[in-house]
């Protein structure tokens, strides 16, 4: 999903990130994602504060119930 999108899901108006905030995340991988053309996208599964590894296991225990 685009970053803005993701960073208005995840954070309280007003308290957003910029993109280059968010690229600088994806870049240091703190949150997964792509950085295409420029453009930042982070994977739809993820949750800030949440380590990814952390979520990943808890979607993949959730599914197999």
């Amino acid at each position: 999903m685009k970053a803005t999108q993701w960073a208005k899901r995840e954070f309280e108006a007003g308290s957003e990130p910029d993109t280059r905030t968010i690229k600088k995340w994806v870049r240091d991988n703190l949150v997964k994602g792509r950085i295409v053309d420029g453009h930042v996208w982070i994977c739809s599964s993820e949750k800030w504060g949440v380590e990814s590894d952390v979520n990943m296991a808890v979607r993949r225990l959730i599914n197999e119930t």
